[in-house]
């Protein structure tokens, strides 16, 4: 490890003391590059000690950190395999809940099978029935509405019991009415809302024929009525003991069509919850894979801060001791020793260079010379003329 490496791993833990205060680190970052080396001054061996001091403090902190870490990672491991359990139990129960929510779908299919066949059944009673019972259900209307004039506001008119004029012509209104849809005598109608008008005691021997004759006609038809409905009545009797022997046999139906869905309801419901518990299971599980994921990162993060103090604290002690320091000037030394002998090697291979290249130079002129000697004689040796 080189010196500036060594300063380096120191400047990169005093660079993430979380607990060391900013103008602190400051001044150990800026002293750092002269806290170490021969000679030093009381005053950096005290900051050389502090920043130890602060990196140990650190690291015991960060151990500290890392066990509870680990304890958590352990706690996280334990709680994921328990809800791990959840997760396959709440399974579990849905997919029963899902197989008897089947079963009780089929029960309620059949309930309301049985439902239609009784329901067709009964129709077919009230289809009899009713054959016998329309005459009769006219009857009984025209004997309600007879029934409601004679004995509510004829009765009141007739007694004379009412509270105030409007209540009287309410109840006038209503007989009026009556006994015009039954095509009473034309003449009576006539005279019968001024009859009505008056109490007993005030009434006029008119105005009483008048009641007299309507209280006749009103009487008349509810007898008539009643001796209708008495010759149908054993008949009428028959037909609704069928029809009503029929839908309590469908209502039965119905009763257990209802029972067996509110039992399929049920069922559903707690499909419906088995359901939730199982997704709640899961988001449980994924959660604390989660929780369990950022326990390890936790983990993992303070394992490499403390092996990050525990370089730079060793980088410390070796800067301390001036080793790194002697080893660079010794590397220093060798450098320029090297870097000396390569330049001298560098020298004499540019001598050399130039000792050839002079060399050749040298061959080359006396290579020229010996051309222009031979020239010369050649041209000594041609003949007169040609060399004129």
């Amino acid at each position: 490890m080189s010196f500036s490496t060594a300063q380096g791993q120191v400047a990169t833990a005093l660079k993430e003391l979380s607990d060391c205060p900013e103008n602190v680190k400051q001044m150990f970052l800026t002293s750092l590059p002269n806290v170490f080396g021969p000679d030093l001054h009381q005053y950096q061996k005290d900051v050389a000690s502090m920043m130890r001091s602060s990196l140990e403090a650190a690291r015991t902190s960060a151990v500290h950190a890392q066990d509870a870490t680990a304890e958590k990672v352990k706690e996280a491991r334990t709680a994921l395999e328990v809800l791990q359990a959840n997760h396959e139990s709440t399974q579990a129960s849905e997919e029963a809940a899902r197989s008897l929510l089947d079963e009780k779908t089929v029960a309620l299919e059949q309930a309301k099978a049985q439902v239609n066949t009784e329901e067709k059944n009964y129709e077919q009673a009230k289809a009899s029935k009713d054959s016998v019972a329309d005459e009769r259900e006219k009857l009984e209307v025209s004997k309600a509405e007879v029934d409601s004039v004679m004995n509510g506001s004829f009765q009141m008119l007739l007694n004379g019991g009412w509270e105030d004029d409007d209540i009287r012509d309410v109840c006038i209104a209503a007989v009026c009415e009556y006994l015009t849809e039954e095509n009473c005598d034309v003449v009576l109608m006539a005279a019968l809302p001024k009859a009505l008008l008056f109490p007993p005691a005030k009434r006029g021997t008119f105005d009483t024929i008048a009641i007299d004759e309507a209280h006749r006609t009103i009487s008349e038809k509810v007898s008539a009525i009643d001796v209708q409905l008495a010759a149908g009545e054993e008949q009428f009797e028959d037909a609704t003991a069928e029809s009503l022997g029929a839908w309590a046999i469908w209502d039965v139906a119905r009763d257990h069509e209802r029972t067996a869905s509110e039992v399929r309801d049920k069922v559903d419901a707690e499909l419906q919850a088995a359901t939730v518990d199982k997704k709640l299971a899961v988001s449980n599980v994924h959660d604390q894979d989660a929780t369990l994921a950022n326990a390890l990162s936790q983990a993992t993060l303070l394992e490499s801060k403390v092996q990050q103090l525990d370089l730079a604290l060793a980088a410390l002690t070796q800067l301390k001791t001036g080793e790194l320091l002697e080893k660079e000037e010794d590397a220093m030394v060798v450098d320029k020793e090297n870097a000396s002998v390569a330049d001298n090697r560098n020298m004499g291979s540019v001598m050399m260079v130039d000792k050839d290249t002079k060399a050749a130079q040298g061959e080359n002129a006396m290579e020229v010379d010996e051309v222009a000697d031979e020239t010369v004689i050649s041209i000594e040796r041609l003949p007169l003329a040609v060399a004129a």
